[in-house]
């Protein structure tokens, strides 16, 4: 199985391939969708989808886990980020790719055991489960393969609840 991890942004949306072979995880690939700041929004939204369609083309994942948007304080910018969720996802369910939406602080704990758990913290622990040595990018890329880590976390627990995968 094939898992696509997404952090979505309107300027920078990271995104990591994780592969499950029998019960482990492996590393695929990993990457920023950056967008210029001199571009409109539209511009910026249809660069974002364009690209997840290209990444979800060429990698093609099983399914499509992305992070939640947290509210924000200025409630223009949770909208904006809405906005590239919505896009991003929209290339996901146009390639017919199930979806699947964590909240932050269960991607913090799913990989740290702690909610609250700071961006190095989760970076430490996604270098040592996928064991790389080095993990160039943005925090962006590292959140994004943590989303994907969590899903694979889902699944794991879901068989070992039902004794068999969703």
């Amino acid at each position: 199985m094939i898992i696509l991890g997404v952090d979505p942004g309107l300027n920078v949306s990271g995104y990591g391939i994780i592969l499950l072979d029998r019960s482990r995880i492996r590393f695929v690939a990993a990457g920023a969708i950056s967008t210029s700041k001199a571009k409109s929004f539209p511009e910026k939204l249809a660069i974002l989808h364009r690209t997840c369609t290209e990444i979800i083309d060429d990698h093609k994942p099983d399914v499509f886990a992305i992070e939640e948007t947290f509210s924000n304080i200025n409630p223009r910018t949770s909208l904006k980020l809405g906005h590239a969720r919505g896009v991003l996802i929209l290339a996901a369910e146009e390639r017919n790719c199930p979806v699947f939406e964590y909240p932050a602080t269960m991607v913090k704990k799913a990989l740290t055991g702690v909610g609250s758990a700071s961006k190095e913290q989760v970076r430490y622990m996604v270098m040592k489960m996928l064991k790389i040595q080095e993990l160039t990018g943005s925090m962006d890329v590292t959140d994004a393969l943590a989303v994907a880590i969590t899903h694979y976390h889902q699944i794991r627990f879901n068989i070992l609840k039902t004794g068999r995968q969703a």
